[in-house]
């Protein structure tokens, strides 16, 4: 009957992958010895790992790891964001191999107020009307090529620095999928600084090591 009060405990486990090289090394005593890796890229490969905290999915991967897959495999993949670890200089966009969570119905808990923040004025409708239905459209589509393509935009209007579209973009898709972690990661991350792009904006700076 399993351990009383553990019946409804789950185990979440995060996976950083990254490619790089490393030093092996032996670490302990007479009485116990256990190999070491030391290098950068293993440094690369744990803050990946801590990284899937905070984009609430169980696996990331940096563009190394992800250049080194088939063009089959890196065709499954998401890009999840363009950041730049503590410590580091050089941004790098991490990865995302998506499972049934990501296009889950089961909305987060702070979804409503999602979809509000989202919202756009009736100027913004005006100017980006055409944009607007061209992503219904493909929001609406059983067709998972033309959902692919709506994510990729909404992608490519975060880093080009064009938060109204990214915005309007993240709005349509949360109302598609509630549940997408990844986005709402997004939202939250733009929300902060008021859906306004900093002029200095190169990357999502992650403090955490």
């Amino acid at each position: 009957d399993g351990v009383p009060g553990l019946k409804s405990y789950n185990v979440a486990i995060g996976v950083g992958l990254h490619k790089g090289w490393a030093i092996e090394g032996a670490i302990g005593s007479k009485v116990k010895i256990d190999a070491s890796y030391l290098s950068p890229h293993v440094n690369m490969a744990s803050r990946l790992e801590a990284a899937t905290k905070q984009y609430r999915v169980p696996l990331l991967m940096s563009e190394a790891f992800f250049t080194g897959l088939s063009g089959h495999v890196q065709s499954t993949c998401r890009r999840v964001d363009r950041v730049m670890f503590k410590g580091s200089t050089d941004p790098i966009q991490i990865y995302h191999v998506p499972g049934a969570s990501d296009w889950s119905n089961n909305p987060v808990s702070n979804h409503s107020e999602l979809v509000a923040m989202t919202s756009w004025d009736e100027d913004t409708e005006n100017d980006y009307r055409g944009l607007i239905r061209d992503a219904q459209s493909k929001i609406d589509s059983d067709n998972e090529i033309s959902h692919r393509d709506l994510y990729d935009g909404l992608m490519n209007a975060y880093l080009d620095k064009d938060w109204t579209m990214c915005k309007i973009y993240s709005h349509l898709w949360i109302k598609k999928w509630p549940g997408d972690r990844i986005v709402v990661a997004l939202i939250e991350e733009l929300s902060r600084h008021n859906f306004i792009c900093p002029d200095d904006w190169q990357c999502h700076k992650l403090t955490e090591k």
